[in-house]
This record gives structure tokens, C-alpha cells and sequence, in this order.
């Protein structure tokens, strides 16, 4: 377990020099087949990060249940992959795949530690309903901005082709939370 810390300590070090444009941030990445396999552990960092957060969501009214937001987290860390191994088939950048979902599964902790420090902020009191409306509204294109870049340096495509590349899993995911959603108020809806 103390190696994972220390992957993880090491990992989100090299993902924020990727954010701030900072050189030499490869080094902080195990592109191994071990790292590549282990890097899916950070979800177990994310973990407490994601149950404040549907914690904070209900206390202000989100109807979300337990079940619905491991399943839906779960769903993205599966097919996230799935995804971005397509688009780096169809992108040429197969070479760059293990590095591309090592870094993702990494970086994307900072995602979670957006919303966790907001949404616990905000459930503390200490953020008016303002600026948790406008930490919310930038959370999409901060979003899509991590994507992109996470791409961009991994796969070492061109600007475009690296966010089309990025598009690919993250709309994926939004596409398959959008169906299960709607299953789960279509047999609501017929009444059965």
C-alpha cells in the first residue's frame, strides 16, 4: 500500500506540472505494464473524495442514491479505457496508449479534488450559493480543458487531433450516464 501512496504522490506531482505547463513531468509516471494495471487503484483515492461529494449533493437536495453513484463511477473508470483505446486506434497514436490511460487515471484526481474542496466548502457554509453556481458552471470546461491536455501530452498528437482524440471516452461516458439514466426513469415513466 505504501508504494501506491508513494505512485500516487509522485503521479499527481507530475500531473500538476502537466496543468502549469512545467517540462520533465514525464518521469512521474510508471508507463509499465504494472503501472499501467496499478494506476487504476487511484480510484481508491478518489473513494472519499466521491462520497463527501454525493454526501454534500444530498444535503442540498440531490436525488442521486448510493448505488446510482458507484455505478456511474464505476461505468467511467471501465469505460474510459474502453474509449480512448478506440480513439487511439483511429488516431495512430496506439504508441501512446498505456501512457495516455496511466496519466488519465492519475490526473483525473484533481478533477475530484475540484469538486470535493467546493462542494465541502460549500456544505460548511463558507462559500455562498454564488460562487459554488459558478465553481459548478466552470467544472464542464475545466473538465474538458484536463482532457484535452492529458491527450495532448500523452498521445503527442496535433492540438485538434489530440482533443477529438480526448472527446472520444469522455463522451463515451456521458453518452452511456445519459442511458442508464434513462433507464432508470423509463420504467417510471410507463408505470411499471
Amino acid at each position: 500500500m505504501m508504494r501506491l501512496v508513494a505512485e500516487a504522490w509522485v503521479a499527481l506531482g507530475a500531473s500538476w506540472r502537466i496543468f502549469t505547463f512545467r517540462p520533465d513531468w514525464q518521469s512521474g509516471f510508471d508507463v509499465s505494464m504494472g503501472g499501467f494495471w496499478r494506476s487504476f487503484a487511484a480510484i481508491l483515492f478518489a473513494v472519499p473524495m466521491i462520497l463527501m461529494i454525493h454526501v454534500a449533493g444530498q444535503a442540498v437536495g440531490r436525488e442521486l442514491s448510493w448505488t446510482d453513484e458507484f455505478l456511474i463511477q464505476g461505468l467511467s473508470w471501465v469505460l474510459f479505457p474502453i474509449a480512448a483505446a478506440a480513439a487511439a486506434h483511429v488516431t495512430g497514436a496506439r504508441a501512446g496508449f498505456v501512457r495516455w490511460i496511466v496519466v488519465h487515471n492519475w490526473a483525473v484526481l484533481w478533477l475530484y479534488a475540484y469538486l470535493f474542496v467546493f462542494w465541502t466548502v460549500f456544505t460548511a457554509g463558507l462559500l455562498p450559493v454564488e460562487l459554488m453556481r459558478i465553481a459548478l458552471f466552470v467544472y464542464p470546461y475545466l473538465r474538458v480543458l484536463v482532457h484535452w491536455r492529458i491527450a495532448y501530452v500523452s498521445l503527442g498528437l496535433p492540438t485538434i487531433t489530440s482533443a477529438l482524440a480526448a472527446a472520444v471516452p469522455v463522451l463515451a461516458i456521458e453518452i452511456a450516464v445519459a442511458v442508464y439514466f434513462a433507464t432508470l426513469i423509463a420504467p417510471q415513466a410507463s408505470g411499471g
